[in-house]
């Protein structure tokens, strides 16, 4: 299994708030299933990083595309990059 990190930027704080529940909901489902390993809003609200433990980016993508923030439109970008961890875990 491979790391991804995703940046992304929101579109507007009030298509946000509007979305936020259901998109949350995704994410914990992810998170139980074991593809998301973490996931949160940088500090200024302005966009967020999302991290995935995945078999390939496609995969990813495909995770993405189902997150109700891609579907309704709170995502302004989104930018997929494959990580390597080297301290942590």
């Amino acid at each position: 299994m491979a790391r991804f990190l995703v940046l992304t930027t929101f579109t507007s704080a009030d298509k946000r708030m509007a979305h936020r529940v259901e998109h949350r909901r995704y994410l914990n489902q992810l998170v139980e299933e074991g593809s998301l390993l973490m996931a949160g809003p940088f500090a200024d609200e302005r966009g967020g990083l999302i991290v995935f433990e995945a078999e390939d980016e496609a995969t990813v993508q495909r995770l993405m595309e189902n997150d109700p923030f891609t579907i309704n439109g709170v995502f302004a970008t989104t930018e997929i990059r494959p990580w390597t961890l080297v301290a942590g875990s």
